[in-house]
């Protein structure tokens, strides 16, 4: 096997896709201006507060009494409230509650503005969930003032209510994970349980022609739940702190292809890679780059040797590495699919698997700051992306 800027050896896997496997959670910017309502039946106490709420970078919409204040809250969802305690329709206070009896995962940072000297009237906001109150007549310094600390406040909540969603979409894909694998290793488990017992029967009854028979299928179930679990554990390695180096692509896909040797040549396969130096975690890169080139021969067209061709760019400050056959591919409506773990397609002539080859790909792309991505490749098969970001 010559290894040069471009070289071959026996290899190959299924097509090219751009499908994104990633995903990302909503952006807080505590510095980013915010729509604050002001209610007021003060006309000049409005006009002031608007102009203090915009000359603060923010966006600002008035309303003149309580019931429209509720009504613009509603349709309008600010960060940030800003209301007279005695208005017609509903007061200060009636109004603040209203606000937190409807609030989701968004918070409303609500102020109240109120006499000097009022302090029956703060107590009572605090209690009915205010978060602040200004004086009045409105000092626009101290609005502005009160703003900051608003937006942090909003821009702290919004990254918590983030942090819950992910928590609870984590949960509920390990939860999905976890009922994936029982099942899965269940079925090899019964098999063995069950002809250990016929053997068993078989035995007490002196007929033990069958035992060699019982015994070839039970290895095979444990064989296949072994290669499960190492398979497991091989993916939940994935990720963590990584060691990145300088790699030289065409060497890393030589070393995989042998490997992978045998298979790659019983399949007639072959592998090209043009050289493309770049920085990564090599015992990830390795991992990657072998599930890549066995799924392309374990998806080969019948009667078609497979073609693997391994390249490298670089995508700003970071690098892709992609992995184009001529297999089988994969359609669009399942590209996002085959990246979760433990999910097979289950075609017709697909051999078994674990489902944790392009998942942890996926795993291995997430890890560099990156994404995988499926597209079908010119040929007709399929063509897995791996982006790597900058370190």
């Amino acid at each position: 096997m010559a290894v040069g800027s471009n070289w071959s050896a026996p290899g190959g896997l299924a097509g090219r896709g751009v499908e994104a496997a990633s995903t990302s959670g909503r952006l807080h910017d505590s510095g980013a201006a915010m729509t604050v309502l002001v209610a007021d039946d003060d006309e000049g106490s409005l006009l002031v507060a608007k102009a203090a709420v915009e000359k603060s970078g923010h966006q600002c919409i008035v309303a003149a009494d309580g019931n429209a204040a509720w009504q613009l809250y509603q349709e309008r969802r600010p960060q940030v409230v800003v209301s007279d305690l005695m208005m017609p329709g509903l007061n200060g206070f009636d109004l603040c509650r209203a606000i937190r009896a409807a609030e989701t995962s968004s918070y409303t940072y609500v102020m109240l503005l109120t006499s000097h000297g009022a302090q029956a009237d703060v107590l009572e906001g605090m209690r009915a969930g205010a978060d602040d109150y200004v004086g009045k007549p409105l000092d626009p310094f101290v609005l502005h003032t009160r703003l900051l600390a608003a937006r942090r406040v909003t821009a702290l909540h919004g990254a918590l209510a983030d942090a819950l969603d992910e928590t609870r979409e984590s949960n509920e894909r390990l939860a999905e994970f976890t009922g994936r694998v029982s099942h899965d290793l269940r079925n090899p488990l019964t098999s063995i349980l069950g002809y250990v017992e016929l053997g068993a029967t078989d035995a007490e009854s002196g007929q033990t022609e069958e035992a060699a028979e019982y015994l070839e299928i039970v290895g095979g179930s444990a064989r296949r739940m072994l290669s499960m679990v190492e398979d497991l554990l091989g993916f939940a390695s994935i990720g963590g702190s990584l060691s990145r180096t300088r790699l030289s692509l065409a060497s890393l896909v030589r070393e995989v292809s042998e490997d992978l040797r045998l298979g790659l040549q019983e399949a007639g396969a072959e592998v090209h890679c043009e050289d493309f130096v770049f920085d990564a975690d090599e015992s990830q890169l390795r991992v990657a780059l072998q599930n890549l080139i066995q799924n392309a021969v374990a998806y080969r067209r019948p009667g078609v040797p497979p073609v693997i061709i391994v390249s490298g760019q670089r995508v700003g400050t970071g690098a892709v590495v992609r992995v184009e056959d001529n297999g089988k591919g994969i359609e669009a409506t399942d590209r996002r699919k085959v990246v979760e773990p433990l999910v097979r397609l289950r075609r017709e002539g697909d051999p078994a698997g674990t489902g944790l080859g392009l998942a942890t790909c996926a795993r291995v792309a997430a890890a560099h700051g990156g994404r995988l991505e499926i597209s079908p490749s010119p040929t007709g098969g399929t063509t897995v992306s791996i982006y790597l970001g900058a370190p």
